[in-house]
């Protein structure tokens, strides 16, 4: 039992170091699209997001 627990984490902390060097290689910056990046709403300048809550959760979840 305890080879399958330590197998899993081993494929856990595979994935994690992967998942981790993705983010790190990911340098894209998100451009302005005339759109909320996060939730849609349109914008009518160069902004990417509506406001800082948005950009917030924009952040957050392109970073998981």
């Amino acid at each position: 039992m305890a080879d399958n627990i330590d197998r899993a984490n081993e494929i856990t902390e595979q994935l994690q170091e992967r998942q981790i060097k993705a983010a790190r290689a990911n340098t894209s910056v998100a451009e302005a699209t005339g759109y909320c990046l996060n939730c849609g709403e349109d914008l009518s300048d160069s902004r990417r997001w509506c406001d800082a809550s948005c950009r917030d959760d924009w952040e957050r979840l392109a970073t998981n």
